[in-house]
């Protein structure tokens, strides 16, 4: 159940600040916007506020909004007629302003979500930045019970600041050492004070080497300090996301192992082993949703923002519109195609986990 809400909340998220970004620059230029929905099917309430109608509805999977001029009106005779109002009558750049919104806002909430993974996870920092990660040492996750680490009373959460001499080793490190040495000097800090242990080494045979869990620990950055970089890594990583996109598609259409494109049963998985973990996996997974989401959009594919701007751009440039009703049929067979592959993507998923 918590894995269920965690993957609504988040999935909620993304779309609500995605559809509240089209509203807001929808206002911001004049348009008085029709609806906005927080969750997708019936309507469970309504409420009236500054010219439009608040919903919640039942399904807490996305949101949406109504815009006036996205679709073609009837006139008394029954024949389509071009819309007359709303985003229609926008010059082109306040049409691409308000199509793009949501577009920026998955990429601003991504940017804050990473930031906020790595400030409680400083490893995670490791996917943001291109210099060398400052290490404090290496922290001791876990110690089995009965292990040379238990006889010489190291616990969990203790740090190894030095082995044999080599000052805040990496996890890496302290696994050599271990490996290799004849004796063992380990300085630990637990609460603030050091304390050094020796011991002969290698152990008895059949015993474990040290009998500890051990991660690497990089010292602790603030969520200000780390945010440019967030946000830098938000716009170097749309050519590879673009280009796992592509390979996903390819993947789902000729059923070829897929690492790029999850489905829902994908995404319920990963979401499953982040709650497990703890909240910084959590935002990390929420972070590159709404990354993916803004890079997802931005494509070129008739039914989402970017395939809308690239035929408001066509528009303007043809200096004509397409025929009534024409540019919906054209957005109508992308959002089938998108669909068509998620419930591919779904299907696959679903055969590879009863497959094994």
């Amino acid at each position: 159940m918590i894995t269920l809400l965690t993957f609504a909340l988040i999935l909620t998220s993304a779309v609500v600040v995605h559809e509240l970004a089209h509203y807001l620059n929808a206002r911001s230029v004049g348009l008085e916007v029709r609806a906005f929905s927080v969750g997708i099917g019936p309507v469970l309430a309504r409420r009236r506020w500054r010219g439009t109608e608040w919903r919640l509805s039942l399904l807490p999977l996305g949101g949406y909004v109504e815009l006036p001029g996205m679709a073609p009106t009837v006139d008394e005779s029954g024949e389509l007629r071009h819309p007359d109002e709303g985003v229609a009558k926008l010059p082109l750049n306040q049409k691409l302003w308000v199509l793009i919104g949501g577009v920026i806002a998955n990429y601003l909430l991504g940017s804050l979500l990473l930031a906020g993974a790595i400030s409680l996870q400083p490893a995670y920092r490791a996917i943001t930045s291109q210099a060398e990660l400052p290490v404090r040492g290496t922290l001791v996750v876990g110690v089995v019970e009965g292990s040379p680490a238990a006889a010489l009373g190291i616990e969990a959460q203790d740090l190894i600041v030095a082995i044999n001499g080599v000052e805040t080793p990496s996890d890496q490190e302290v696994v050599a050492q271990v490996q290799a040495a004849e004796s063992l000097t380990l300085v630990l800090e637990r609460d603030g004070a050091r304390r050094t242990v020796t011991t002969p080494w290698p152990p008895a045979e059949g015993e474990p080497l040290l009998g500890v869990t051990i991660s690497t620990s990089v010292a602790p950055v603030g969520f200000l300090e780390v945010l440019p970089e967030a946000a830098a890594f938000g716009v170097r990583v749309v050519p590879q996301m673009v280009t796992g996109f592509v390979r996903g598609i390819g993947a789902a259409v000729t059923g070829a192992p897929n690492q790029d494109v999850a489905g829902p049963v994908g995404m319920v998985t990963m979401v499953a082993e982040a709650t497990r973990i703890g909240l910084a996996p959590v935002l990390l997974l929420a972070a590159v949703i709404n990354l993916s989401l803004a890079v997802f959009n931005l494509l070129p594919v008739p039914g989402l923002d970017g395939g809308r701007m690239l035929l408001a751009a066509v528009v303007a440039l043809r200096g004509r519109p397409f025929r009534p009703g024409q540019e919906e049929q054209i957005h109508f067979i992308g959002v089938m195609l998108v669909m068509a592959l998620i419930v591919l993507i779904t299907f696959r998923e679903v055969g590879a986990l009863f497959a094994g």
